[in-house]
């Protein structure tokens, strides 16, 4: 069986008890934008669970508690690449960690990523019986549903503090200048955080210097502002909320399925000058742009076709071609069809075709 629906709809806590009730064994997946999380059961309890997220990768998540180096990890990468074995046990085999870290490591981010689900305002979730991962890969665990649901309500809980305080990422602070460091005990990464933060960094920069997750940081360095140890330096402006993005690719998908396939591109464009990493935009403007091609082979120039000029090739200087557009034309000798300046071409299949249609409708050419 399967379920699917929006977070705006049906709360998480609501989704993990239906499972835990109904004893279910299966995998949750969520989306939201570039990001997907899962999460397996066995009979109503959770027993892995894995994200695309680089930051919950092993590799990433140790550099963040500080337990391996860069060069560590990109020595580890290299031999995974050559190997094939475990990114795991290539650590341990190298003496970079301890097994015991390592497991304790592969454990923690496998929570983290449930836990994660808990600040997300919104998102798509699928549960399915039949799930795509593969059991030997996952990192087992065994977590009671209902001790799930209590620490991910005290985080969306103290994460609306955090947000009360930071509004964003985009948020400067400083060490306060009557700061007591001597009298409050500080851990490792907040003295990583305290030298980041005196340099000027944003959070959004000392999440990416330190690998580390959105809640993690803010976490710790809302600690230190609690203890009187930083103060909000400077809050920057906002960013596009979330939701914009949200609705333009709700307005990009109705022209797809009106089959409004330009309208539908340059609205997922928008979407991407917002958030250039989202891979569902990327995927649907590559849906949008096959269908549009297989529209002009289909209406316009059948693949097999022979483009050839109508008009001496010296006088193309006239007709207000771009560099592009001039390109394909030179492309065009009488012998090559359609597909072969298609293939040939270094542009995309779409570029060529749009191309050969202007071409086509300046009577510049005609094909055989």
């Amino acid at each position: 069986m399967s379920l699917s629906g929006n977070l705006k709809t049906m709360d998480l806590a609501e989704l993990l008890q239906w499972v835990a009730m109904g004893r279910k064994t299966g995998a949750l997946a969520f989306v939201k934008d570039k990001t997907k999380n899962y999460i397996v059961f066995r009979e109503g309890s959770i027993i892995s669970s894995g994200s695309n997220e680089p930051t919950y990768q092993l590799g990433q998540y140790l550099l963040f508690q500080g337990k391996i180096t860069e060069s560590q990890f990109k020595r580890a990468f290299e031999l995974q690449q050559q190997t094939r074995l475990n990114l795991s046990a290539i650590l341990v085999q190298q003496g970079f960690v301890s097994q015991e870290d390592a497991q304790k490591a592969m454990i923690s981010r496998t929570e983290e990523v449930i836990y994660d689900l808990f600040l997300w305002e919104e998102g798509d979730f699928n549960f399915t019986t039949a799930p795509e991962y593969d059991a030997e890969q996952l990192c087992l665990i065994n977590i009671n549903v209902n001790s799930v649901i209590f620490e991910g309500v005290r985080r969306k809980d103290e994460w609306k503090r955090i947000r009360a305080v930071f509004p964003s990422n985009n948020v400067t602070l400083a060490p306060r200048s009557n700061a007591d460091l001597e009298s409050v005990p500080i851990t490792l990464l907040q003295k990583k955080l305290l030298s980041l933060a005196s340099s000027g960094k944003t959070i959004s920069e000392m999440i990416l210097e330190l690998h580390g997750s959105d809640f993690q940081v803010n976490f710790e360095l809302f600690q230190l502002y609690d203890s009187n140890i930083l103060e909000v330096k400077q809050i920057g402006e906002e960013p596009k909320k979330a939701e914009d993005a949200s609705q333009l690719f709700n307005e990009g998908l109705e022209y797809t399925k009106q089959h409004k396939w330009p309208e539908a591109i340059a609205v997922f464009q928008k979407v991407l000058e917002t958030d250039p990493q989202n891979f569902r935009a990327h995927e649907q403007i590559e849906l949008a742009e096959k269908a549009i091609c297989q529209e002009l082979y289909r209406n316009v120039m059948r693949p097999n076709k022979v483009p050839h000029f109508l008009v001496p090739m010296n006088t193309l200087s006239e007709y207000s071609l771009s560099h592009r557009e001039g390109y394909v034309a030179s492309r065009i000798d009488g012998t090559w069809d359609v597909k072969s300046i298609v293939l040939l071409s270094p542009l995309r299949e779409l570029e060529v075709l749009r191309a050969l249609e202007k071409l086509l409708k300046n009577k510049l050419i005609a094909l055989k």
